[in-house]
């Protein structure tokens, strides 16, 4: 065994290998019954599923998600029980919190196979994805329906014959009134920039 050895005041805290762990499992009510365990095998499971999202990066041949893309991990019972530390039916009682919160469901393979293993996100991985794809949607509905509408494009030519009109009344109106020049003002004008009248 090793010695124990605190931390000092002037280490920094860094792990040559750590797992991800979502808070929210401590904290939200929905999660409330997950143990321990549970917890720590959600978080083992996440791991594994990070190396099934790398075999698609790298192009691997095995590839780990079915036909309607949703992606899994394949990870035997007695490998887990060993990673954690933990008793069968520790391990069972583990796997049956997580599927009462809706966080894994297995589907079986076959006889003498590992079970196929999906992992399901999160209350707040949920939402983040949510606001991802609206935030998706509105971006790609401002490209295509705002500026290529026949809206839009309608609101363009009647704003350029506005000008035309606008700029011609004005080209009418100076060549009218040149001779009026500095602080002369064409008749009636000035009747107009009183608000009681």
């Amino acid at each position: 065994m090793y010695e124990f050895t605190p931390f000092k005041k002037t280490d920094k805290l860094s792990f040559e290998s750590f797992m991800k762990f979502p808070r929210e499992l401590l904290t939200k009510e929905e999660y409330k019954i997950l143990s321990p365990n549970a917890m720590l095998l959600y978080s083992v499971l996440t791991d594994r599923l990070d190396l099934s999202f790398k075999q698609i990066t790298e192009n691997r041949k095995i590839q780990f998600y079915d036909a309607k893309g949703d992606m899994y991990v394949i990870f035997k019972r007695d490998e887990i029980q060993e990673r954690l530390h933990i008793k069968r039916s520790a391990l069972d009682s583990a796997i049956l919190q997580l599927k009462e919160c809706n966080l894994i469901k297995e589907k079986k393979q076959g006889k003498n196979l590992p079970n196929i293993i999906y992992l399901g996100k999160t209350i707040d991985m949920m939402k983040n994805s949510k606001l991802e794809e609206i935030g998706t949607a509105e971006n790609h509905q401002s490209r295509v329906y705002k500026i290529n509408s026949p809206e839009s494009r309608k609101s363009a030519v009647h704003n350029s014959n506005n000008n035309k009109y606008i700029n011609n009344n004005y080209n009418s109106y100076q060549s009218k009134n040149q001779k009026y020049q500095g602080r002369t003002y064409p008749p009636g004008s000035l009747e107009k920039l009183y608000a009681n009248r």
